[in-house]
């Protein structure tokens, strides 16, 4: 399963491609049954979650289309706290499964490229600095039948980065085309393959999903191999495509024959030639169990800080040779390792190529020393470092009162998350060799999340709005203010309803801006008025923010709702319907607010002979006065009280009196 539990909304940041569960500790037997029952409570709750998720992103779903069908499992979910689902954003919201906390957020679970430069950059980096070679690349776009080997290798490479303090890309299914595979190859240290391969002529090559980006060129040039609508391609279309040199990265192809011994290191030759240090593969194809086991042996060296030569000793040492479930002997190709003479045999490895480069820290300093968020908001803050690639030392992040936000973070940055109103304190001990040699600290506040009524009104507006049903309109942010949005995002066949009753005179208007993102003349935002089964007004497609003028005709009760229909067919942008500064000009006005009656120390309203006795013994030094007294008090305006103001106040109240 891609997404684990979440225990509570102080835990909804921790995961940066899936969700990992977290309790107290059991003092007892009973305690540990109890968690054990809401773990699995909590394992059965996500299941069709992830079930709907998995459907959207296998028809290329947008991200808000994605969350839209997660939203919709989620809704009819009877392990599901009634009530409790809350959107977020159009790509995340939160729920509870027996009171825990959960959260679904798309952009933490799913990062999906495209092939084209800039908007690389924009979807994969946008949380993130320019990406470092401490940086790790995951191409997965699987070839196969097993449901756990991509699951495997997001686990791995999420830990790499976390191990490195860096940024996980990854390039899954359809999304890993050739060009975006080559241009995400620069500025990593490493790169790992979830891919099946096949060899053809004297090379070796991965295999793809699609063919996108593939020219005739590179077929001709021998680079790529045509199969269909897919398409494989080997170390020269990479080496040919990429815009700068690697990064002496360390590229580990799973599964894949990219090194198969009839190939001859083609791919392996290449990618050495385009920069990298190292290059490991296999000489037939591996088995499932076999790429796990060598996987985990060689990686969990390598984080202890090892050498390519070493841990592939440690893992041969453990595992022996070749493949323990197969005939597929590890290869690992460097610049003192070349393509063996009998790639079927005990390959003698000399790489001393190491994850952990010893750079030492010479300066640093995070974004920002205090932030302001509302509760379920992520925020990422980067701690930034000079060199860039400096690696000897370690951080360790904290919250002061994890009940309002807390804090996750690795050697780069930290996502914060708040939890409820309040505010704290987020601390980064910067350490060295084990000792804290500085602590850095970021104020936190944390907002409420505002009811609908404050997200559809006018600034400043009383009206009150209902919406009921399985599909409730929210409050979500768009920009730095909140808005309604409708709840139906996604879900086939179905309506969400906001409603308003107002009683106006004739002529009186009400006015509002609406927008929708939706399926262009197959799903609308519809304006009704007093019950009419046709609409007032609608829109439909891709609109921004309109105003609206609604003229009473005449004096009456009107009911007005915003529907925003789902129809059956596919979904398109953000598939939702949007409503703000909802405002009715007849409204009553606030009441004003009364200031308090220069003089009146004693807050009776009235000023008299009793404030100015108040006043002298104030200036006297004999009583002491509240600020809200020492401003009534003040009467001359001059900053302070004292004798002067029991003077005017005294002739003040001798020319009423008079």
């Amino acid at each position: 399963m891609k997404t684990k539990r979440i225990l509570s909304i102080v835990l909804c940041a921790l995961m940066i491609l899936a969700a990992t569960p977290v309790l107290a500790l059991a003092e007892g037997a009973v305690d540990r049954a109890e968690e054990t029952r809401k773990l699995a409570r909590l394992d059965e709750a996500w299941e069709p979650i992830e079930a709907a998720e998995e459907v959207a992103l296998g028809r290329k779903a947008s991200a808000s289309a994605t969350a839209a069908a997660a939203y919709s499992a989620t809704i009819g979910n009877p392990l599901v706290d009634p009530g409790s689902i809350v959107w977020e954003s159009p790509e995340q919201f939160a729920f509870t499964v027996d009171g825990m906390h959960c959260l679904y957020y798309y952009r933490a679970r799913n990062v999906e490229l495209v092939s084209n430069v800039s908007a690389i950059a924009d979807e994969i980096m946008s949380d993130a600095d320019a990406p470092s070679a401490s940086d790790v690349l995951l191409v997965g776009p699987y070839y196969g039948s097993d449901g756990n080997f991509t699951d495997q290798y997001k686990t791995e490479s999420n830990s790499l980065a976390d191990a490195l303090g860096a940024t996980r890309t990854l390039l899954s299914g359809a999304a890993a085309t050739g060009p975006a595979i080559a241009q995400n190859f620069t500025d990593k240290a490493i790169v790992i393959f979830d891919s099946h391969g096949t060899q053809s002529g004297t090379s070796s090559y991965l295999c793809l999903t699609t063919n996108s980006g593939i020219t005739e060129q590179d077929y001709n040039n021998g680079w790529a191999v045509s199969s269909g609508s897919a398409a494989y391609i080997d170390g020269r279309y990479i080496k040919n495509h990429v815009n700068d040199t690697l990064s002496d990265c360390m590229v580990w192809m799973a599964i894949c024959e990219g090194m198969k011994k009839a190939g001859k290191g083609t791919t392996g030759k290449a990618l050495l030639e385009a920069g990298a240090s190292c290059v490991y593969g296999y000489s037939q194809s591996v088995t499932f169990s076999g790429d796990y086991k060598y996987e985990a042996a060689f990686w969990t060296e390598m984080k202890k800080g090892a050498t390519v030569k070493e841990a592939i000793a440690v893992m041969k040492n453990k595992l022996g040779v070749p493949d323990p479930y197969g005939d597929a002997y590890p290869i690992v190709m460097s610049a003192v390792d070349p393509f063996p003479t009998n790639p079927d045999s005990n390959q003698t490895v000399n790489c001393e190529w190491t994850m952990f480069p010893n750079v030492e820290l010479e300066s640093y300093f995070l974004d920002t020393d205090s932030v302001e968020i509302s509760e379920y908001e992520i925020l990422t803050v980067n701690f930034n470092r000079v060199p860039d690639d400096a690696s000897n030392y370690k951080l360790e992040w904290s919250s002061e009162d994890t009940s309002v936000a807390t804090v996750t973070g690795n050697k780069t940055k930290a996502k914060i998350v708040g939890v409820s109103a309040g505010e704290t304190t987020v601390n980064c001990a910067v350490k060295k060799n084990d000792q804290v040699i500085d602590t850095l600290s970021i104020s936190v506040k944390v907002n409420p999340i505002p009811t609908l009524n404050e997200a559809a009104n006018v600034p400043g507006g009383r009206l009150e709005f209902t919406t009921a049903g399985s599909y409730k309109w929210h409050a979500v942010g768009e920009g730095d203010h909140w808005v309604a949005m409708s709840g139906n995002q996604g879900a086939d066949s179905t309506s969400s309803a906001m409603k308003l009753v107002l009683d106006m005179k004739k002529d009186e208007k009400l006015t509002f801006e609406w927008r929708v993102s939706s399926e262009a003349d197959k799903d609308f935002l519809r304006f009704y008025i007093n019950g009419s089964n046709t609409p007032y007004a609608k829109i439909t497609g891709e609109t921004g923010w309109a105003e609206f003028v609604y003229t009473a005709p005449q004096d009456g009760t009107y009911t007005f709702k915003w529907t925003y229909y789902k129809n059956s067919s596919n979904s398109d942008n953000d598939d939702s319907g949007y409503v703000r500064n909802v405002m009715y000009d007849g409204q009553i006005p606030e009441p004003p607010v009364e200031e308090p009656l220069l003089g009146d120390v004693n807050f009776d309203e009235v000023v008299n002979e009793l404030d100015v006795m108040l006043v002298m013994r104030y200036a006297m030094k004999l009583i002491t006065f509240t600020d809200e007294q020492i401003a009534v008090a003040d009467f001359n305006g001059d900053g302070s009280v004292n004798l002067d103001d029991a003077l005017l106040i005294l002739r003040y109240v001798t020319e009423i009196e008079e």
